[in-house]
């Protein structure tokens, strides 16, 4: 049996539910749940087009209806707090939908929570190893993650687990990073034996230097929720003033539209409204060295929705132009990419 444990601490507050939606709950099902995203992430560089071949390596992994899992997820976290949102008004533009759904209770900032890996199978066991630590150190879990909530990091655990595949669980130098996310997605490759591809945009996102960009902004302060209302002027003040209203669609639909800049769109209102995809762009807290920054994950997939009308009116170098505004430092992949 191979086994791992881990002590994780939240850099932002985290807003998870469990069966009781009226409760907050860090749920293994959730994890496991965030861990086979991050999983098909690392792994469609060895698979790309191949949707069959990489569904099979997923299940092989984290199982199926038909097929139960290789790894097991355990987690032990606190009791919630209760939660007010007045505590964070400053964030009501990354946050607006947690004052609009008003949950009872929380995980603050601070709180520390372990996450137990356990399995029999060793190709399995390393999938799982590195696809959490790409969810804690790339992503993030809960409500509102991809903008801001939810921001973790390891404080303790069994460390020589990554170490062993050069993979830092603490980062001194961006290199740090840099060299991670790679190892990351070679420790994928290792344990299925797979070759890495020239990968080219597919519908679903890949961690590839052809299809990604991870980059660092320094908000220069050390106070979490501080940096993301710097975060957030500048994100506010690109999205209102420099850019296109239609423009916006590229950050996430479904999106309300109206007034004067949308009328070579208006017959597609009502559709941009009632679509739903999720933002391309990750925002989320991480130390390097001493210092907080914001980084800032984005992916390239084709189409952009599968919906043509919607597709052939969204601009990705959007995403390339706002990241140049922030002068970012890119850590992995290119802002090429958007281009």
């Amino acid at each position: 049996m191979f086994k791992a444990e881990f002590e994780l601490e939240a850099i932002t507050p985290i807003f998870m539910r469990g069966a009781d939606q009226s409760k907050a709950e860090i749920r293994a099902s959730s994890i496991k749940g965030l861990m086979r995203w991050w999983f098909r992430a690392l792994a469609g560089n060895y698979f790309g087009d191949d949707i069959a071949g990489l569904r099979r390596a997923e299940e092989y992994v984290f199982g199926s209806t038909g097929q139960r899992s290789r790894v097991i997820v355990e987690v032990e976290a606190p009791e919630p707090e209760e939660f007010n949102f007045s505590d964070f008004r400053d964030l009501s533009y990354l946050w607006f939908s947690i004052k609009l759904s008003r949950p009872r209770y929380y995980y603050s900032a601070g709180i520390r929570f372990k996450i137990k890996l356990k399995g029999s199978d060793y190709k399995a066991y390393v999938a799982s190893l590195v696809s959490l630590w790409a969810l804690a150190c790339l992503g993030g879990i809960g409500f509102r993650s991809r903008r801001g909530a939810g921001s973790v990091r390891f404080v303790e655990g069994d460390f020589d687990e990554f170490e062993r595949r050069g993979i830092a669980c603490t980062f001194t130098s961006y290199r740090d990073l840099t060299n991670s996310i790679n190892n990351a997605i070679n420790a994928i490759g290792e344990a299925f034996n797979l070759r890495r591809l020239k990968i080219h945009p597919q519908t679903y996102p890949i961690l590839s230097s052809e299809t990604a960009c991870v980059g660092l902004w320094n908000p220069r302060t050390g106070n979490p929720v501080l940096a993301l209302k710097r975060f957030q002027n500048e994100y506010t003040n690109f999205r209102r003033k420099e850019i296109e209203k239609k423009s916006r669609i590229v950050f996430g639909l479904p999106i309300k539209l109206s007034g004067k800049g949308v009328g070579d769109i208006r017959d597609k209102l009502r559709k941009l409204g009632q679509c739903r995809r999720g933002s391309p762009m990750f925002v989320g807290l991480i130390n390097i060295g001493k210092f907080l920054h914001v980084k800032i994950i984005k992916f390239y997939t084709d189409p952009y929705h599968p919906d043509s009308y919607i597709n052939d009116i969204v601009d990705w170098l959007i995403l390339s132009n706002f990241d140049e505004s922030l002068n970012e430092r890119t850590v992995f992949g290119s802002l090429e990419v958007f281009k």
